[in-house]
């Protein structure tokens, strides 16, 4: 796979200038930005990044597929199916717009549609699955507009900003994209 097209949106493998990209677009002391950023992961230097991303390469990790967001030529930023598992056909789903002036402009929903397009019709899996903090109305929205129920929520399931947070917990089953 050299890549997955969508609408406004190539889906492509990482490669190690998306490293500096990314951690280029973390170095951001905006408190909107950094709540929406990994909820569990400490600031990193890009050394240990680019260190993280060459053992990637060295040894793959197949329960994994993790790729870029380019949108007019430049990565925006990454995609992500994990926790594959082939015998049951499910994954989790992961989306990150990295920059607030690439949001709303469709590349996250264009973005989750290829992946989800390719992850039922190609990969052939029959349920795909998120969590997400429920205040992230923006990503909820982009969700449910691609077919995702509601399914359940963990209560305070996270502990972010000195409180505890639930995660809203949603499914998508290959029936119901694909129709």
């Amino acid at each position: 796979m050299a890549w997955i097209a969508g609408e406004r949106v190539i889906l492509r493998a990482w490669e190690r200038d998306d490293v500096q990209a990314r951690w280029e677009a973390d170095q951001t002391a905006d408190p909107t930005e950094v709540r929406l950023r990994d909820w569990h992961e400490p600031p990193r230097s890009l050394a240990s990044r680019e260190q993280e991303f060459d053992a990637a390469l060295a040894e793959p990790d197949d329960t994994t597929v993790a790729l870029i967001i380019e949108a007019e030529g430049r990565a925006v930023g990454d995609v992500n199916l994990f926790e594959i598992d082939v015998r049951n056909r499910r994954a989790s789903i992961g989306l990150s717009v990295w920059r607030q002036d690439d949001r709303n402009k469709g590349y996250g929903t264009d973005a989750m549609r290829a992946m989800l397009g390719w992850a039922f019709r190609e990969y052939n899996l029959h349920r795909v699955e998120l969590s997400v903090d429920p205040s992230n109305v923006a990503a909820v929205r982009v969700y449910e507009k691609l077919g995702f129920v509601h399914e359940g929520r963990r209560r305070e399931a996270h502990y972010s900003g000195g409180v505890f947070i639930d995660d809203v917990m949603m499914g998508l089953l290959r029936p119901e994209f694909l129709e």
